[in-house]
């Protein structure tokens, strides 16, 4: 029994000597940078699971020790899809190694850490080895680290990489990224709230990495707030051509304007944020003069506030009340064809909202100064891709 107990003991102190040999995110984040790393036996052409070995030998990350456990000795269940070796394990995540392809991966849909790397040939014989880093449980939860290989002296030094060079929109913006599982493309994505993902395609040339096109996916959204804020939600049906993001409260998060163009000319403009968790039109604009009104409010509990205004055909005014890019409520101010004199010939009321204490007609009375919205707006090209999203 004595000899059991010590047993276990044993292997508790070392399991947790192990354990405290791993490196997290934050850890690897301040040094990885500052480390040229040898590749034993990398010889002119290693393979990504060489590259990633010597990055675990120098930086030791747990989830890339199990990835180099199942590429060193299989699990018997390891199936063949392709190219690549995967293994679906019981605990909800799957390993993929794809030596010809230059790829490999842990995912799951828990919390587990994760990581994927993968490498680019360059013409002059060295090699691109990127690592991305997935640890939702610490400070540095996504981390991406690039390197160069020189195959003369079997060295991988730290290199920028374009997610380094990437300037989002909006400060603010969370940003992803995209290691190829197939192909070359690398892609780094801005994340705002509730609006549609927009991707960056940097297309690689066995040299460098130049950013091709930005893309969105198919998104639904409604028509407009207002007197059609019950219509159904429909997929993008213009050909949007340009895109801007616009941060009209300075609170970091934007709404979204789309554009479309004929001989180079803008020939329709909209701008979208989210109302009830769906991605509204909040207002139009034409090539025949009409102009996107943004109009500043007084703050309400320490918010900022702004009003977009949207004209209908019949002569009505919406006005969409903004926090951040939320749309609260709608007021709308429309003519009483009802109504044969002059006198109270418009209707005010709050056309739609949430119920809250918030919702008031007096909001017309309270707009501020117009916010010069040309001088804000910087387009980028953009294309919508055949993948559907949801908002």
């Amino acid at each position: 029994m004595r000899k059991t107990f010590f047993f276990l003991i044993m292997l508790t102190i070392a399991a947790n000597m192990s354990a405290q040999d791993f490196l997290s995110n934050s850890e690897i984040s301040s040094q990885w940078r500052q480390k040229t790393i040898a590749v034993k036996n990398g010889g002119q052409t290693p393979d990504v699971v060489t590259l990633l070995k010597a990055f675990h030998q120098t930086l030791p990350a747990w989830v890339v020790g199990e990835v180099l456990k199942q590429a060193d000795h299989p699990a018997r269940t390891t199936r063949k899809s392709g190219t690549a070796d995967i293994f679906d394990a019981e605990d909800d995540y799957r390993i993929l190694i794809d030596r010809r392809s230059g790829y490999v991966d842990l995912a799951s849909e828990t919390d587990m850490s994760q990581m994927e790397a993968c490498v680019w040939r360059k013409d002059n014989g060295h090699r691109i080895f990127a690592l991305s880093l997935y640890e939702q449980h610490d400070p540095v939860q996504n981390l991406l680290c690039w390197y160069d290989y020189d195959p003369t002296t079997q060295t991988m030094k730290p290199e920028r990489s374009p997610l380094d060079d990437f300037k989002p929109a909006v400060p603010e913006a969370q940003l992803g990224w995209g290691l190829p599982r197939k192909g070359t493309d690398f892609t780094v994505s801005e994340y705002y709230p509730g609006l549609p993902a927009i991707t960056h395609v940097y297309k690689w040339d066995r040299k460098a990495f130049k950013m091709e096109r930005t893309e969105m996916p198919n998104f639904e959204y409604m028509p407009s707030v207002g007197s059609t804020h019950a219509e159904a939600a429909g997929h993008c049906n213009h050909v949007w051509s340009h895109y801007a993001l616009v941060d009209l409260t300075g609170e970091g998060c934007p709404v979204l304007l789309l554009e479309e163009r004929e001989g180079g000319e803008m020939s329709e403009r909209v701008m979208l944020a989210d109302f009830k968790g769906k991605l509204c039109i909040i207002a139009t604009q034409s090539a025949l003069g009409e102009k996107m009104n943004v109009y500043q409010l007084p703050p309400r509990k320490n918010n900022k506030r702004v009003a977009v205004q949207h004209r209908d055909m019949a002569g009505g005014y919406f006005y969409s009340i903004l926090t951040g890019n939320n749309v609260m409520f709608v007021v709308s101010d429309l003519p009483n064809f009802s109504k044969a004199s002059d006198e109270d010939t418009r209707v005010v009321s709050v056309e739609a909202g949430f119920g809250s204490d918030d919702e008031t007609t007096d909001i017309i009375d309270q707009i501020g100064d117009w916010i010069n919205m040309p001088s804000k707006l910087v387009w980028h090209e953009l294309t919508i891709t055949d993948e559907e999203e949801g908002i």
